[in-house]
């Protein structure tokens, strides 16, 4: 693989997961457990705090000028901000 691609693969039930064509035997790959749609519309606390990310750019936006546009530092600040919030675990 000549560039970083991102593919979504289901662990068999023999635990072995199936790479998709163009990976290379013996590449490194990452692996990372990702939660089902639905554990993720359950978790309220995260719903929270995407909702404060979003509510807090919404109000960035709405405080610049008409002409000017928050910056990607500014937004990218904004996002930090939120992430920092107190998580439920």
């Amino acid at each position: 693989m000549s560039s970083i691609t991102t593919t979504i693969a289901v662990v068999e039930p023999d635990r072995t997961v199936k790479a998709p064509p163009g990976v290379e035997i013996g590449a490194k790959v990452l692996v990372v457990p990702l939660p089902s749609v639905i554990e993720l519309l359950q978790d309220t606390a995260r719903r929270a705090r995407f909702a404060a990310t979003r509510r807090a750019i919404r109000e960035a936006v709405r405080d610049y000028a008409d002409t000017i546009s928050p910056s990607d530092e500014d937004i990218v600040s904004l996002v930090r901000r939120a992430r920092q919030t107190p998580r439920a675990n």
